[in-house]
């Protein structure tokens, strides 16, 4: 087992944000501008940390030598060690994994998220089967892995608990983020001794729509697309909540929790015209086809009203 550098790392409590990837022109050309100008704003709010080239940064719809542009600039732009650079990669095979991790982190990037690969579905995919692939990457990463466990892109299948306490002996699986309403998991994970303190592995919400709840049994915070428009509101509700401060971190929770039902509809598309109209930030609004449709107005207005009052809040802040 090559593990190195990274083991025993630890991502640490706060709030992280995967961000869209910009373009610009008709060819959809990496915005590296406004690529730093939005991840200087997230890191001047007090964000812990990026996700680059994640689903949220339309990592399927980049080669691999963008996506190391991506990690490289960001890291150039900002230095500081304190500010995580979190490494997206499609989904792939064990090889083209590892390899991912590699180039990652001769790219200045500090840990890579994996999303299990359910191409086969739960009928076809074992619980020994996912316990075999993330070894199998973990064995040889370069980085540190945060497990990405979204059923609803890996084609339903699901991680068991006891799956996860398996994982989490595994020096270089560090966490797992958690995109589902499946609170019994979040519990299962966040109370269990061995997984959270004995073998240090942490579990983060995906959804910033429950991050109070998922707060109040033990995750670690969140990684969440919201946080990319709002960040100083997402901190907010950490800083209420770690102070026992528990209505005002709810009042709060039901705004954002309003405006996150928006990146649930709208998604990358959404947050990259959010983006814009909040901190006036890039330049095509749509993502890379398949993903090259305009936001959808209707929808848009739809949660409008709630969205500029928690740009009122955030800039309280």
């Amino acid at each position: 087992m090559t593990v190195g550098q990274s083991q025993n790392a630890v991502l640490g409590a706060g709030i992280y944000s995967p961000v869209p990837t910009f373009f610009k022109g008709a060819d959809f050309e990496l915005d590296l501008d406004s690529q730093v100008k939005h991840a200087q704003m997230l890191y001047d709010s007090g964000i812990n940390g990026v996700v680059v080239a994640g689903s949220m940064g339309e990592s399927p719809h980049l080669t691999r030598d963008e996506r190391a542009v991506l990690f490289k600039t960001l890291r150039n732009a900002i230095p500081d060690p304190n500010f995580k650079i979190i490494a997206g990669a499609p989904p792939s095979s064990v090889k083209d994994s590892i390899a991912e991790t590699k180039i990652a982190k001769d790219a200045g990037a500090d840990f890579s998220i994996l999303l299990l690969q359910g191409y086969f579905g739960p009928n076809l995919i074992s619980q020994e089967g996912i316990v075999d692939y993330f070894t199998a990457v973990a064995d040889d990463s370069a980085l540190p892995i945060i497990i990405y466990n979204y059923p609803g892109t890996s084609n339903g299948t699901e991680i068991k608990p006891e799956t996860f306490e398996v994982l989490s002996k595994h020096p270089n699986l560090v966490a797992v983020k958690l995109t589902h309403y499946n609170m019994a998991l979040y519990t299962l994970l966040s109370r269990n001794v061995t997984i959270s303190e004995t073998n240090n592995f942490r579990p983060f919400t995906g959804l910033g729509q429950i991050l109070v709840p998922a707060l109040s049994i033990g995750v670690y915070g969140a990684i969440d697309g919201l946080s990319g428009i709002f960040p100083k509101s997402m901190l907010k509700i950490l800083e209420y909540y770690k102070a026992g401060e528990i209505k005002k971190s709810t009042e709060l929770q039901y705004l954002v929790t309003k405006v996150d039902e928006m990146v649930s509809a709208l998604n990358v598309v959404g947050v990259k015209y959010a983006i814009k109209k909040i901190h006036g930030i890039g330049e095509v609004l749509e993502g890379r086809p398949p993903l090259s449709k305009p936001v959808n107005l209707d929808t848009w207005k739809y949660y409008e009203k709630d969205f500029y009052a928690l740009a009122e809040v955030e800039k309280s802040l």
